[in-house]
């Protein structure tokens, strides 16, 4: 079997879609990616030894009108490159994993009238989703909700792919050693890092070990704040061992994001939510996901201060019992296998 997987952006959508694409590689299907010429995606496929292809092709930008005119009008050009790879390589399936780089290769897939699935990762459905769903085979979707936004459209309740090293975490226990993980994305968060200078002299009281992933930009002003207090810290701008550290971990404080949520559910571990507020918003729909199945707290980004984190923290590690629910709502959550069984699910559509 011949598949193309279209994805782009952010990690959040290529990493998802990577993981799929290796379990169809697995499944002895031979896999061509095709993304954006400017984002990361060319190297994670390559890095991965997935052919890939790129194209012009750039994301809407709601703050700039004349920005958002120059991305439609390339548009055309990419999605008639689109065509003739999917005309050379003749696909029997195209697998869209979401952000504007998929764009062009899965409208190809619907004009050429070859079998598309689509995957989302978030709550609500990004652009490329919301316009095809209906002509996709199926749209595989990480969040019980998303399907009211796509109404006619072929749903199943997959789960969002995680990076290698996550696997579904062993039930917790909570001891009288506390360690907190605060985490921004890969990029870090301004308002989290902020919010957690201020915080550390109220939590002093409590013994903690606190890993924290800063981001770039700001990792050297967040390790030397720390150097202020006696907390004992592990800060980086970024944890390659993400896994295993949530797996330490007994409380985390991170964005909502679509990959952080599904990590989070698969280790178990509780979390103080702070949604990004840009992106429409999108992250505080996830976390409300996790809130509602009593899997997380959530703490909106224009009330989060060193207060508020100190105070929240802190109700949390006195409470064993609420986190041990938490944990344990969290772990229901959990897709262990979404990788694996979305592959599964296209190849047995496509061969039956």
């Amino acid at each position: 079997m011949r598949i193309v997987v279209t994805a782009g952006g952010t990690g959040g959508h290529i990493n998802p879609a990577l993981v799929v694409a290796e379990e169809c590689r697995s499944m002895q299907a031979k896999v061509l990616f095709v993304g954006g010429l400017y984002g990361p995606e060319h190297k994670r496929a390559a890095d991965a030894g997935f052919g890939f292809v790129g194209l012009n092709v750039r994301g809407l930008d709601r703050s700039s009108l004349l920005k958002s005119v120059k991305s439609l009008a390339i548009f055309p050009a990419a999605l008639k490159k689109a065509m003739k790879i999917l005309s050379v390589f003749s696909p029997d399936v195209v697998v869209g994993a979401g952000g504007y780089a998929s764009a062009p290769a899965t409208v190809a897939a619907t004009l050429k009238n070859i079998p598309l699935f689509l995957m989302e990762q978030n709550v609500y459905p990004g652009m490329v989703t919301r316009r095809l769903a209906r002509r996709a085979s199926r749209v595989f979707t990480s969040f019980e909700e998303t399907k009211r936004w796509l109404p006619g459209a072929d749903i199943s309740l997959s789960g969002n792919p995680v990076r290698r090293g996550f696997s579904y975490g062993k039930t917790r226990t909570f001891g009288e050693e506390k360690s907190l993980l605060v985490m921004g994305g890969s990029q870090g968060a301004h308002s989290i890092n902020m919010a957690m200078a201020e915080a550390l002299p109220m939590l002093e009281k409590i013994p903690l070990k606190i890993f924290h992933q800063a981001g770039e930009r700001e990792y050297e002003v967040v390790k030397a704040m720390y150097s202020l207090y006696k907390q004992h810290a592990v800060v980086e701008p970024y944890f390659e061992n993400m896994h295993e550290i949530m797996n330490h971990a007994d409380l985390a404080v991170a964005r909502a994001g679509a990959s952080t949520c599904a990590e989070l559910n698969l280790s178990g571990l509780p979390a103080v939510l702070v949604p990004y507020p840009g992106a429409g918003g999108h992250q505080k729909l996830n976390a409300e996901a996790l809130v509602a199945q009593g899997a997380a707290m959530m703490v909106d980004d224009a009330a989060l201060n060193g207060e508020t984190l100190a105070e929240t923290v802190e109700e949390l590690f006195t409470d064993r019992e609420k986190l041990e629910m938490m944990s344990a709502n969290s772990r229901e959550m959990a897709r262990p296998d979404a990788g694996r069984t979305i592959a599964r699910e296209i190849i047995g559509a496509v061969e039956g």
